[in-house]
């Protein structure tokens, strides 16, 4: 019970985080729809969940589950390697004709138990376990090899957690594929001593699985959330730009709604809102007068508040520009330092300065996205 709730906490957890991969690629949306079936079928295996819901066939939706998710896994694996559209096609037919046949005629219980042994359940359930066999398997051998040629111990260890996972989850499978042969052999099997130890198998294989994607994720995920605390540090001088020079947005903040969520995209408005700054400090150069005020990130937000200064009182621009700090080359550089700007900026512009009211110092405030 414990192992299973502590699977299906990772596993939710990992299907929330992966749905920014629904508006992503192909083989992303393939991996978080897996993931996402995955959970389900493993929601409906829960104990209690089955045994609450059984007038609600929790067992066919964790059976139908488990295929949709190992067709979207099997769909992954096909796409990242770049194989033909026929398999695709077989991968599909493979599933609808057994969705079909479990919608006419199987009935679907929690655990190995099937109630009434006809011959379509018998061919049903072996091709069912056969099908998802295959596609674990497969998933089992990618992960493997990829993990052969990762340098980084962490990663490679991951991935071949996931293979773990994958292949004990296709040898349970296969497992089961023989014990249908067995039954539609009538040779008596104990089904009710081998689910409790098969369903222990499949959530600690489930484990595995949920464990390594949730750790190959973990330096990504990481990346992603220094990202957008730099996002959420260059917002004040960001803020004063876009009100400042709205032509210099390169995209609207409908869009940025849209492009919150994800990783990929967090590094984008990363990199956008660098560019967007540094096109409002050249826009604000002409203003710039060639005063030397230091060169810490003080002097710069100094420098940027006074121009702004000089332009919102129309003042005539200087006859020797000044020059914003020089920064570089990577963007990495640019982002440590527009942000060391932009926290002495939002300082600058809580503290009382004496200036003339026509003049007033320019002060950040909340985003529109």
């Amino acid at each position: 019970m414990i192992l299973s709730a502590a699977l299906l906490t990772l596993l939710w957890g990992l299907a929330v985080t992966r749905l920014p991969g629904l508006w992503r690629d192909q083989p992303q949306r393939a991996l978080t729809a897996a993931v996402l079936a995955l959970a389900v079928s493993r929601t409906a295996a829960y104990p209690p969940v089955a045994e609450d819901f059984e007038e609600f066939r929790a067992g066919a939706i964790q059976h139908l589950a488990a295929m949709i998710a190992a067709y979207f896994l099997l769909r992954f694996l096909l796409l990242v390697t770049g194989s033909g559209p026929d398999r695709h096609r077989v991968s599909g037919a493979v599933v609808l004709s057994l969705l079909l046949i479990a919608a006419v005629s199987v009935p679907l219980a929690p655990g190995l138990l099937i109630g009434e042994l006809t011959t379509g359940a018998v061919a049903y359930w072996i091709a069912l376990d056969l099908y998802i066999g295959v596609a674990l398997a497969a998933a089992a051998r990618f992960f493997w090899t990829i993990a052969a040629e990762i340098p980084v111990r962490w990663s490679r260890a991951a991935l071949r957690s996931l293979a773990a996972g994958a292949g004990l989850l296709a040898l349970d499978a296969f497992f089961r594929a023989g014990v249908m042969v067995l039954l539609g052999a009538d040779v008596a099997v104990d089904l009710a001593a081998l689910d409790p130890p098969a369903q222990v198998v499949q959530a600690a294989s489930a484990l595995l699985m949920v464990a390594g994607g949730a750790a190959t994720a973990f330096p990504r995920a990481r990346a992603a959330v220094a990202a957008y605390r730099s996002l959420v540090t260059l917002r004040p001088l960001w803020t004063t730009m876009r009100d400042t020079f709205p032509e210099i947005i390169l995209f609207s903040p409908r869009r940025a709604i849209v492009e919150l969520a994800g990783a990929d995209d967090v590094h984008l408005r990363l990199y956008r809102r660098v560019i967007e700054i540094r096109d409002g400090m050249l826009a604000l150069r002409g203003h710039l007068p060639g005063d030397d005020l230091g060169d810490g990130p003080e002097a710069e937000a100094a420098r940027i508040a006074g121009a702004l200064r000089r332009r919102a009182a129309g003042a005539e621009p200087p006859d020797r520009p000044g020059g914003w700090a020089q920064v570089g080359p990577e963007m990495a550089d640019e982002v440590a330092w527009l942000s060391a700007v932009s926290r002495a900026y939002r300082k600058l512009g809580k503290k009382p300065v004496s200036r003339p009211p026509c003049a007033p110092t320019p002060r950040p405030f909340g985003s529109a996205r």
